[in-house]
């Protein structure tokens, strides 16, 4: 009787343990899944820059094997001797646990495994569970479980990534870094026993707060690993030696802009790793290149820069800011490759480009570089004068306004525009209408990152890909254009003299309206550069020339990277004779010849229509206007009929006001009130407010000229409009 009686209250006693043993689960990756800190890594697996945790903790997990040999032995020697050989659950501790506390009528020893402390930092903080026997006994139930479907090995890994080390330390690499500045896999024996000694008590033995109590703790560990043969008596003695760290470390935080590019444009990434196309090397090359080229302008402007391997796409090196970190500017932080800005002449290449597939452009064509067929509005060039027949390699090397219109119009504005959307600059959104001849001189906004995407397809040899900024990101890849245009492209702009440092690259700058950004995009075989310069509030000055400010840094760039050989000639880029005046097939009249580059198949093949009968030479109106100056009184600045777009940040909202035709003194007015007075080829600045305009000026010989403007901020709300 007295047997089945003990039966019945064994079973009794087992049968709830068995119901909750059953009832309670836990999933591998409820363990193994950690939100660490965004840890970004170069291309070498450099760790460059690191950001707090969701949990406001610095935490960053690796491997076991990136633990390095002590940290791993010492942690089971001192936290878990029978590591190895329990089920996640150690009978013996706890029993002896048991013992003691009952003896002792306090708790004196603990019980838990290292597989139950993963099970408590993983899954019971991460739910807030109150610390008491339930869910002591929910942790060893999930201990015993989880040792079922992970290694050993794995759980040991899991249990130094979740450890804390004293304040918002978590895991090892993170206490590592910060109290020794190194990483996990560096530290010395004494180091190893000095952070695992505080896991019985993060707070209390902070080298940092608790210095005696911290090398008492690691002495204590590093007798224990010496009486387990760990380490041997020498190794005991050393790390006995050793200090204790005297400061703590930072932890990384290179590339802030690049670093906010990826985390931005990567909100689902899984992994709190990131392995990214930035080098470290190359980035901390081109952040001194444009620091130093900070020394040549005032403080309010600053640079920005870009680098790309044309083999991938990846983004190698990006700085938004050259004074982020170094200024008390407010606007140090902007990253300014990401901000929308003037592209200037940038955007001339496309035009050409698309022409040159179209077949009906070569770098020997003659275009007019004049006002004539205008109607009175024709693009100046940077220096005012217009140069008259120029081939159209002429036109683009120096960047000539009116050629570049005429090319725009005669390939198609909407296949233009189509070119320049696909290549990357995607603020393009308006219809080829609204932009008008202004969209190839400037009259639009386009973001650094953009010029260095469509750049990229020009280095790439027409083909476009998005570019990238993780290693393992797979982007699109599309052929826009044929290699051989965007050869004679290159060809057109490239330097390989003295500028460029005795190396080939192609380089094109612009400058916007009014002086507000200066420009540099270039590219060889092996890389892409871009470079802006300019005042993040969209003020001017007069030293923002692409060619004075950007193009000498982007060369000082490229002068940094891996060199490599020029780009070989395409197959169906073949060389033909043209006439030497017109640029097209010569005829029996044409008085010489050259060779010029032509796409076979592709470039049409109209003869010379310029020379006739009898020597004589039939030119177009158009290139039979020689260059100059307009000798007539005239505002050349603003442009009439004009609409100017101010920065929403721009405090300045200054216009140049500029008349040519006398070298006197010219009087201004706006809206009928005298504003102010220029001399002669100097320009008078002013501030025009949101709305319609009329600027006129007056000469010292009576003469007048008055054009129509209007001037908006996007964003800003009209003047009267109701908010609600």
């Amino acid at each position: 009787m007295k047997k089945v009686l003990m039966l019945l209250l064994l079973l009794l006693l087992l049968t709830p343990c068995a119901f909750v043993f059953a009832t309670v689960t836990v999933s591998p990756e409820r363990v193994t899944t950690i939100d660490g800190s965004p840890a970004l890594y170069d291309t070498e697996g450099r760790l460059y820059h690191v950001r707090l945790s969701p949990a406001s903790e610095w935490h960053i997990p690796v491997p076991l094997s990136d633990m390095g040999k002590w940290l791993p032995v010492v942690a089971v020697n001192a936290e878990d001797g029978r590591f190895y050989r329990h089920f996640g659950l150690d009978p013996i501790a706890l029993g002896r646990a048991i013992v003691q506390d009952i003896l002792r009528m306090k708790t004196v020893s603990g019980a838990s495994t290292i597989t139950a402390q993963v099970i408590r930092l993983s899954v019971s903080e991460r739910e807030h569970r109150k610390r008491n026997l339930l869910t002591k006994l929910r942790e060893f139930i999930m201990a015993v479980k989880i040792e079922r479907v992970l290694t050993k090995p794995q759980i040991l890994e899991c249990y130094l990534n979740l450890a804390p080390f004293g304040g918002n330390i978590r895991g090892v690499q993170a206490a590592s870094m910060i109290y020794f500045g190194k990483t996990a896999s560096q530290i010395s024996p004494g180091e190893a026993c000095l952070l695992i000694g505080m896991l019985k008590g993060p707070a209390l033995f902070r080298p940092d707060t608790k210095p005696k109590a911290a090398i008492t703790r690691r002495n204590e560990i590093i007798s224990l690993m010496e009486r387990k043969k760990v380490f041997t008596h020498d190794e005991a003695s050393r790390a006995r030696l050793e200090e204790l760290p005297r400061r703590k470390f930072p932890l990384p935080s290179r590339a802030f802009h690049f670093s906010e590019l990826v985390l931005s444009q990567n909100p689902e990434h899984k992994s709190s790793r990131y392995d990214t196309t930035l080098d470290l090397e190359i980035q901390t090359k081109l952040e001194g290149i444009i620091g130093q080229a900070l020394n040549d302008v005032p403080s309010n402007v600053t640079i920005a820069a870009g680098i790309t391997d044309n083999r991938t796409g990846g983004i190698v090196a990006w700085c938004g800011n050259a004074r982020f970190g170094y200024s008390t500017e407010p606007s140090s932080w902007v990253d300014c490759g990401r901000a929308l800005r003037s592209p200037g002449s940038t955007l001339k290449p496309f035009a050409y480009l698309t022409a040159i597939e179209a077949g009906i452009l070569t770098p020997s064509t003659l275009l007019a570089d004049s006002s004539a067929a205008f109607s009175g509005r024709a693009p100046r060039n940077f220096d005012l004068t217009y140069r008259g027949a120029v081939t159209a390699r002429t036109a683009l090397h120096e960047s000539l306004n009116a050629p570049a219109v005429r090319v725009l119009r005669r390939s198609g504005n909407d296949r233009v525009l189509s070119l320049m959307r696909s290549a990357g600059y995607r603020h393009l959104t308006q219809s080829a209408e609204f932009y008008g001849d202004s969209l190839i001189l400037g009259g639009c906004d386009v973001t650094l990152l953009e010029q260095l995407e469509a750049y990229t397809f020009l280095a790439s040899e027409g083909v476009h890909r998005g570019l990238k900024v993780l290693t393992d990101e797979t982007v699109s890849r599309e052929r826009l254009a044929t290699s051989a245009g965007c050869w004679i492209i290159g060809d057109i702009l490239r330097h390989d003299g003295t500028f460029s440092g005795g190396r080939k690259l192609s380089l094109k700058t612009g400058t916007s309206y009014g002086l507000r950004d200066a420009w540099a995009c270039s590219w060889r075989p092996g890389y892409t550069v871009c470079v802006w310069a300019g005042n993040p509030e969209g003020a001017s000055w007069e030293g923002l020339v692409g060619a004075r400010i950007s193009a000498p840094t982007a060369v000082k760039i490229h002068r940094m990277l891996p060199n490599s050989p020029w780009y070989e000639r395409p197959g169906n880029l073949i060389t033909r004779r043209v006439c030497t005046v017109s640029g097209k097939p010569p005829t029996a009249l044409c008085p010489s010849a050259k060779l010029e580059w032509a796409i076979d198949g592709v470039t049409h093949t109209t003869p010379c229509d310029i020379h006739g009968v009898k020597s004589a030479v039939n030119m177009p109106r158009e290139l039979s206007v020689t260059g100059g100056k307009n000798s007539s009184f005239s505002i050349i600045s603003p442009i009439p009929g004009a609409s100017y777009y101010y920065a929403p940040l721009d405090t300045q909202r200054a216009i140049p006001f500029k008349a040519e035709g006398t070298d006197g003194r010219i009087w201004w007015y706006v809206d009928g009130e005298y504003c102010g007075m220029s001399q002669g080829k100097s320009s008078y600045i002013h501030a025009l407010d949101d709305g319609e305009h009329t600027v006129s000026a007056v000469d010292e010989a009576g003469r007048t000229s008055a054009v129509n403007v209007k001037v908006y901020t996007p964003g800003k709300r009209p003047m009267g409009e109701k908010l609600f």
